[in-house]
């Protein structure tokens, strides 16, 4: 009788254990969908920005910025998890500089737009089709030099769109995730199956769909349009990161920029990483020989692409 009760003692500590770190994970990853709702302060230099909404297919509106075009190209922002349109404002000041109309906006759940739940790029995809169809029909804007940047879930639902719209000319994907899979469970695979479902059920019971999301699948099907992609070398999941640009390797543009985390990439490199998204979306919607409103001269088209930066 002894050794029925060991085993059914170690037994039903192995279930504890297991159920403490499904559970633990679970709290972990439920955290990712509570996060403050802050609105976006319009700053001095964008005074000029219209206030602007969107509404998206399943009918949610959604609150923006639009800065018009002098140079008939365009590019919609899309940010991050528990961010705002406020929040891609360097990467909107380099082309808004440039010439180019801008359009950033919140994101469903976020800032002041509608949205019970962010869904880390699967319902955002609705969000980026609303946005592009609100800047194709600017009369400021040709619809043929439409460009689209993406901040981690922004990026995966501007990958996803870009990959079946082919008239997005120009897609830079910033802290992008190879699969909404892996961004959900990779910082959980210690303990394997266990803790890895516990990170998914937040997103398995909210109805996200997992496994549509795929940025790794998606970049193929951007090609040959022109693609940047640009992380830092700080940021988790770096062999993540090493599948991505070995397979975009032929076609994309790629740079990882040293001593950078999870974005602020402006702030790391203040001079280089302007200068090279400025050459990237001039060479992909800008006309040959043309140069983009306000630009110096020796920038525009004709650029080379940028070269990657060694891996850590």
């Amino acid at each position: 009788m002894k050794w029925r009760w060991l085993v059914g003692g170690v037994l039903a500590l192995g279930l504890l254990g297991t159920l403490a770190v499904f559970g633990r994970a679970w709290r972990h990853s439920e955290a990712y969908f509570h996060y403050a709702k802050s609105k976006a302060v319009k700053p001095a230099d964008f005074a000029d920005a219209q206030d602007v909404k969107l509404v998206t297919a399943d009918g949610l509106v959604l609150r923006g910025w639009y800065v018009p075009s002098r140079n008939r190209a365009a590019v919609v922002m899309a940010h991050g998890l528990s961010q705002t349109r406020a929040d891609l404002l360097p990467e909107a000041r380099i082309l808004k500089d440039a010439g180019y109309g801008v359009l950033l906006f919140d994101l469903r759940a976020h800032g002041e737009s509608e949205g019970a739940t962010s869904t880390w790029g699967d319902k955002e995809r609705m969000d980026v089709r609303a946005a592009l169809d609100f800047v194709r029909a600017r009369p400021d804007v040709d619809p043929r030099k439409v460009g689209a940047l993406g901040f981690s879930i922004g990026s995966a639902a501007v990958a996803e769109v870009a990959a079946k719209d082919s008239g997005v000319r120009a897609v830079v994907l910033l802290s992008p995730f190879n699969t909404l899979w892996l961004a959900a469970a990779y910082d959980f695979r210690r303990f394997g199956f266990v803790s890895q479902s516990g990170a998914l059920m937040p997103f398995w019971r909210r109805g996200i769909a997992i496994d549509e999301v795929r940025t790794i699948d998606a970049v193929e099907h951007i090609r040959p349009r022109p693609l940047l992609i640009v992380m830092g070398t700080g940021e988790s999941g770096q062999p993540l990161a090493d599948e991505l640009f070995a397979k975009v390797r032929e076609y994309a543009q790629t740079w990882r920029i040293q001593g950078a985390g999870h974005g602020g990439f402006s702030t790391v490199e203040p001079v280089e990483y302007p200068r090279r998204l400025r050459e990237f979306m001039d060479a992909a919607l800008l006309p040959k020989g043309a140069v983009s409103d306000g630009a110096s001269s020796g920038t525009g088209n004709g650029v080379q692409p940028a070269p990657s930066a060694p891996r850590p």
